[in-house]
This record gives C-alpha cells, sequence and structure tokens, in this order.
C-alpha cells in the first residue's frame, strides 16, 4: 500500500500463485492501518501473533516500525480462519 496516494497495487501472479486471498487480507490490515493513524500508518495493537512461517517475511524489514506493520498485517493473514 502507498500511503501517500491511498492505493493498493496487487501483482496479478498472486492469484495464478494461489495466495490471493492471504494477499488482500494483507493489504485490507494496511488500509486499516491507515484508516487508525487518520491518514498515516500506525498500528492498530492486535492481540495475535503471525505463524512462524511468516517471520522471515517481515522480519527482513530493518525498520523496526515496519517490522511491527507487517508483523501486524501477517498475523492477520495467518489466522486459521483468514479473518479476525
Amino acid at each position: 500500500m502507498r500511503e501517500a496516494d491511498k492505493k493498493i497495487w496487487i501483482n496479478p501472479v498472486v492469484f495464478e500463485l494461489h495466495i490471493g486471498t492471504q494477499t488482500l487480507i494483507h493489504e485490507a490490515v494496511h488500509a486499516a492501518q491507515v484508516c487508525a493513524g487518520k491518514g498515516k500508518i500506525k498500528i492498530l495493537g492486535l492481540n495475535i501473533q503471525p505463524s512462524n512461517y511468516a517471520r522471515p517475511f517481515f522480519m527482513r524489514y530493518t525498520d523496526v516500525h515496519r517490522q511491527d506493520l507487517e508483523r501486524e498485517a501477517y498475523a492477520v493473514q495467518t489466522q486459521p480462519n483468514g479473518l479476525l
């Protein structure tokens, strides 16, 4: 998600890779984070953790704030029922 222009761009290949639903959920969390921050991206403070499988995906970010944002998005994305 690009915070500045409020657009989410999703590469169509995610649907060919059969990860479209997970990607949409992940990006929806980022949209909610921008809404919660009233235009600035902010942690929602959800009390859930991502699966261990997702850990390498958000740990690659060196910026701690970005890591926290991604951790939260992956936490929602990796819930067994796909939603909170």
